[in-house]
């Protein structure tokens, strides 16, 4: 199998040794001119896409946040609510939630907050969860006492103060979060209403994830891919060799510093740096964070194909000089022939179509690629279908989790013809006792025992579970018909029911139905009268 470097090779030779001849001085100068501006376009196309990778990161981050933040909003109404404990506390179980669960589906973060101004409610109120590390999975975690720490600590309270006194979203500057022993930068939203602050809310990114996608960036053995904060005046780096976790940095001089002020970007040019009598060219872009993504490309390593290239013009001939650019000409065309086939499909696989069939009649790595991208859409295909199904269901029992549980409500609102139904409110009892007395998995036994009872009886009827111990069921059509006859079968199936592996463990569920005889009643309402009714029951067992 002839590989495309072969072919490249044979293509190069033979190039060499015709083009000296005939073109003799005009290619030494040309030849100049073309790496200088192969080099430039080379560094200069790295740079922004490695940019755009770090801000592609940068806003997957920022749109989590927005959506925890949106949640949160519109769950809160006026400021007097936050005043009742109870409604507070279950406010901030339920952004907690979604903020856990959107950031840890998130990469590169490492933590989730919402912090509620201490002026309103207690200097510690709010959550935080925390990794360990971007691999590890999120744990709740202590927060800051507020009114220990005021704005000049920054690397207690900058996640906090700097949104706040912004007015608006902002990424933080890089800190050292002693908590979890990480330097890491955050997103921070603060949250008002009307005038009055009611909260900053945020994800914390691991900084040195960052730093490690600057470097990625970096061409030649030598080259270097930085961050600098124009703010601090600081440049953020790595070496090869270094841990996860260390990170190099260093003072930008007032030259420097004042290169890097002039504009976004270097708009093209390449420009000279130098440091310690190291000459580098470099290339910039700003991220939207505000800093600034700098790749130096070593001037010793960038020479070193220009030198060599002149050297050997200078000792090829030019007898061959037509049949080379023949020659050229079959090459190129039978290269890049099955690369811009390769090309099409894989813009047709970004388009989201994953079932395109490439073909290639090559024997070469472009083949391997081939396949290999073949395989990948169908891989892809895969794992979008499995995590569409994990995301709406719950992992223990099977059923319909709270997530799809909520969409549902909101698909009921939304309908253009309404229908008639009812809702069974479920509550399996003991669950906490159980956990207590015989242990998790026993406790789950019973929820998953439970949940196929109620399955079984109302197997036509979607179910959801919305808590730890708690399903609803929403019967339309023949089982809202059928509602009475459901009920009693569902009573005398779960009269006498134990645990397999606890037989003196009885299986005991509480419910309550509420009727929306046309369906235009709100939800809320009708829920709270089954949630009651199931209330009742349980007082009365």
């Amino acid at each position: 199998m002839k590989s495309i470097q072969s072919k490249f090779t044979v293509l190069m030779i033979s190039g060499l040794l015709t083009m000296s001849l005939l073109l003799g001085g005009i290619c030494l100068v040309y030849a100049v001119y073309e790496s200088t501006e192969n080099l430039k376009t080379t560094l200069n196309t790295v740079c922004e896409e490695q940019t755009i990778r770090m801000d592609n990161q940068l806003d997957t981050v920022k749109q989590a946040a927005t959506i925890i933040y949106n949640y949160a909003r519109s769950r809160l109404t006026s400021l007097e609510d936050l005043q009742d404990e109870d409604f507070r506390k279950e406010y901030t179980d339920q952004v907690c939630s979604l903020a856990v669960n959107v950031t840890d589906h998130t990469e590169g973060t490492l933590g989730v907050y919402f912090r509620y101004n201490p002026e309103l409610t207690g200097p510690k109120d709010g959550f935080f969860w925390a990794k360990n590390d971007i691999k590890s999975g999120l744990k709740k975690s202590m927060t800051t006492d507020l009114t220990e720490y005021g704005e000049k600590d920054v690397e207690k309270t900058c996640w906090y103060y700097q949104p706040v006194n912004a007015g608006k979203p902002i990424w933080t500057s890089s800190y050292y979060n002693e908590t979890i022993g990480v330097e890491m930068i955050s997103y921070g939203i603060p949250f008002y209403l009307g005038k009055t602050l009611v909260g900053v809310m945020g994800i914390d990114m691991d900084f040195s994830y960052l730093v490690d996608l600057a470097q990625e960036g970096a061409i030649y053995e030598n080259g270097r891919g930085n961050l600098v904060d124009m703010n601090k005046r600081v440049v953020y780096y790595r070496n090869a060799g270094d841990n996860e976790f260390e990170i190099r940095t260093l003072d930008i001089s007032d030259h420097f510093y004042n290169t890097l002020k002039k504009a976004d970007t270097n708009q093209g040019k390449l420009l000279p740096f130098s440091y310690k009598g190291k000459h580098s060219h470099m290339s910039y872009q700003t991220l939207n964070n505000g800093m600034k993504y700098v790749l130096l490309a070593p001037v010793t390593e960038t020479n070193r194909p220009k030198n060599h290239l002149l050297m050997v013009i200078l000792l090829v001939t030019c007898s061959i000089l037509i049949g080379y650019l023949c020659f050229t000409i079959y090459m190129t065309k039978k290269i890049v022939q099955p690369l811009k086939q390769l090309n099409a499909a894989a813009k047709e696989i970004a388009d989201g179509n994953m079932d395109v069939s490439i073909e290639c009649n090559t024997n070469d790595e472009v083949k391997t690629l081939t396949e290999s991208i073949q395989q990948m859409a169908q891989n892809l295909k895969a794992y979008v279908k499995e995590i569409n199904g994990l995301v709406y269901r719950d992992g223990l029992t099977g059923v319909k989790n709270k997530m799809y549980y909520y969409e549902y409500i909101k698909s009921l609102s939304e309908e253009a013809q309404k229908q008639p139904y009812t809702i069974v409110v479920f509550k399996v009892t003991g669950l906490a006792g159980v956990n207590k007395t015989r242990g998790r998995k026993c406790g789950d036994e019973l929820i998953v025992t439970a949940c196929g009872i109620i399955c079984r009886v109302f197997s036509h009827s979607p179910i959801f579970r919305i808590g730890g111990d708690e399903f609803v069921a929403f019967l339309k059509g023949n089982d809202y018909m059928k509602c009475g006859e459901l009920l009693r079968e569902f009573e005398d199936l779960s009269s006498d029911v134990t645990l397999v592996s606890a037989p003196d463990i009885a299986v005991r569920i509480v419910y309550g139905t509420a009727q929306s005889a046309d369906g235009t009643e709100p939800y809320e309402e009708v829920f709270c009268r089954a949630d009651e009714e199931k209330d009742q029951k349980k007082k009365g067992m």
